[in-house]
C-alpha cells in the first residue's frame, strides 16, 4: 500500500542546520527519533499532527505552536514563540536533535526554521532556500509565508496584518 503514501512522506527530512532536522508529524516513530537521535521535538502545527507517544513520554522536551498554514495569515505571528522554543531547547544539557514538524513538513515548520538559522546564523536566505529546497523538495509551497520571512530575514519587518506585500 505504499503507493498511496502522499509525496511528503517518501521525501527525507531535511537538516537546515546540524541538529536541526524538519520534516512531517508522522515521520516522528520510536525508530525515527533514535535514528537521527532527536531529543526535542517541536510541532510548528496543532496536537493532533504529532504523535501523541512523544509529548506524554517527553513533555518537557515537546512544545506545540499551533500555527496556521493559509496565504491569509502571517507566519512570523508564531516566529517570536519559536525562537524562545527553538533557542532553549538547544541549550538545554543533554540536547541533540530537535525535529520540527507540522502536519507535512512543507510550509510552517520549513519557513520557521528558514527564518531562525538565517537569522541567527547569517546565512543568506536564498541559498539555505535553494538547499533545503534540493533536500525535500515538497517544502516552500507558501508564497505568502515566502515573502513574509525573506523580507524579514533581509530586515524588513512586519505587522502581524501586512501579508508580505511591499507597499
Amino acid at each position: 500500500m505504499q503507493f498511496l503514501k502522499p509525496r511528503y512522506l517518501f521525501e527525507p527530512p531535511a537538516w537546515f542546520y546540524p541538529r536541526l532536522l524538519v520534516g512531517a508529524g508522522e515521520m516522528l516513530t520510536p525508530a525515527f527519533v533514535r535514528k537521527y537521535g532527536i531529543t526535542h521535538v517541536i510541532n510548528c502545527a496543532y496536537p493532533e499532527h504529532s504523535p501523541d507517544w512523544f509529548r506524554n513520554s517527553f513533555p518537557n522536551r515537546y512544545a506545540c505552536l499551533n500555527a496556521e498554514d493559509s496565504i491569509a495569515t502571517n507566519i512570523l505571528n508564531w516566529y517570536p514563540l519559536f525562537e524562545e522554543t527553538l533557542t532553549s531547547f538547544l541549550r538545554e544539557p543533554g540536547s541533540n536533535t530537535v525535529f520540527i514538524h507540522c502536519q507535512c513538513g512543507i510550509n510552517r515548520s520549513a519557513f520557521l526554521t528558514l527564518t531562525y538559522v538565517t537569522s541567527h546564523y547569517g546565512l543568506p536566505y536564498e541559498s539555505m532556500f535553494g538547499m533545503m529546497k534540493r533536500q525535500r523538495p515538497c517544502m516552500f509551497t507558501n508564497p505568502v509565508f515566502r515573502k513574509q520571512t525573506e523580507e524579514f530575514v533581509n530586515g524588513r519587518i512586519q505587522n502581524s496584518e501586512d501579508k508580505g506585500n511591499r507597499g
